[in-house]
């Protein structure tokens, strides 16, 4: 098959070089060279890819439960409305779960205040240590001399012990008013916590898909209120072969085309399903696809790209490759001419271009060729 590819292909060339398309106007094979910057073509390390085709599907379907008991003080959506995550969508009567919010902030501002008064105490300490630490010394340097007697010199000692002693009390207390405080702080958020279940907020951005609670209904832990359904956020479900399992972890990147993008983006696998379909021996992968998309609807086709090793093989610059309708083609180095010479690519990955046929490693192309470049054309490199 191969060798049938390369000899159509050879026949492409050699009718190319008997019957080139005309020259446009202005431009001749024998005027002055053109200058062109030149590549060789060469062996390159790639990506192995394993393609499979998928489908876009829906993310999720969330049923919004009240998980406090009160009765509703009002709905502000009604089915079809769409919502943005953390808008609140429904609010409960919550007393209660105020006055232990407003409890809870006292208390903070209480252990505030007395962390304050454990900061100046423990000022004072150590301003009454510092002084009873220079009178201690003072005093043993007139007990050395045998200018006071020792009871002096043993109350001047006693006093240093008690003003240690009290700076470390102070000390002890400043850090027990800290510990009061993180408590204090545990309570607000504990506290708050219980008030924000007053508070029905979409989990995501979508569309209201049916209410089922009106204001004044009595709800309590576990009543449905309301099922929104997401809009936007979408994921690809694939099936891959069961020979490529040791191939597909989860976590890994791999890209994705989708045609209504217009190019390809990358995903994550963010679920592998572990059981094996017995009709298609493959299993199914869930990619998880960028949070910006927008146009995306459930059930487009999807292509998706798993990295499965690496590739040695032989590559021109992206660049190089022009089109003429289904045609690949490039321009290769022969003598002092440049020739039009089609090819059979592979894949593109980055700046490479893979050649499967059409050139040999070690050929000379243009890395860019521009409109004044036709078949026959001399050249002169660019450095």
């Amino acid at each position: 098959m191969l060798r049938s590819i390369a000899t159509l292909l050879g026949l492409i060339t050699t009718a190319l070089h008997g019957c080139s398309a005309p020259e446009p106007p202005g431009q001749s094979t024998d005027g002055p060279p053109i200058s062109v910057k030149l590549a060789t073509a060469h062996e390159e390390s790639l990506d192995a890819l394993y393609r499979a085709s998928g489908t876009v599907r829906g993310r999720t379907t969330a049923v919004l439960t009240s998980k406090t008991v009160g009765y509703v003080r009002s709905v502000a959506v009604r089915a079809g409305d769409r919502v943005q995550a953390g808008q609140v969508l429904a609010t409960l009567e919550a007393n209660d779960s105020s006055a232990s919010v407003r409890r809870a902030n006292a208390g903070f501002d209480q252990s505030l205040e007395a962390r304050a008064e454990a900061e100046n105490a423990v000022s004072s300490a150590e301003a009454a240590l510092r002084i009873a630490k220079s009178t201690r010394d003072r005093i043993a340097a007139l007990h050395a001399s045998g200018a006071i007697a020792q009871q002096e010199f043993d109350e001047a000692e006693a006093r240093l012990l008690g003003a240690t002693a009290q700076a470390d009390m102070a000390r002890a207390r400043l850090r027990m008013s800290g510990s009061r405080i993180s408590q204090a702080k545990a309570e607000i958020g504990e506290a708050q916590a219980a008030l924000d279940y007053s508070r029905i907020v979409a989990p995501f951005a979508g569309r209201v898909i049916e209410r089922r609670v009106e204001p004044g209904s009595l709800a309590s832990p576990g009543t449905q209120l309301l099922v929104i359904e997401q809009q936007g956020r979408v994921l690809v479900e694939t099936a891959v072969e069961e020979s490529r399992t040791s191939s597909v972890t989860l976590g890994d990147t791999v890209s994705v085309e989708i045609e209504a993008l217009g190019k390809p983006v990358i995903g994550r696998i963010g679920e592998i399903v572990p059981t094996v379909d017995v009709a298609s021996r493959a299993f199914l992968v869930k990619v998880d696809l960028p949070a910006e998309l927008v146009g995306l609807r459930p059930g487009m086709f999807a292509r998706v790209s798993f990295h499965i090793g690496q590739k040695t093989t032989q590559v021109v610059p992206a660049s190089a490759i022009t089109r003429s309708g289904a045609l690949d083609r490039l321009f290769v180095v022969e003598g002092n001419r440049l020739r039009l010479r089609m090819v059979s690519l592979g894949e593109t990955q980055g700046a490479w271009t893979e050649v499967l046929s059409g050139i040999t490693t070690g050929e000379r192309v243009v890395a860019s060729p521009g409109p004044t470049v036709i078949d026959g054309t001399r050249f002169k490199e660019l450095p």
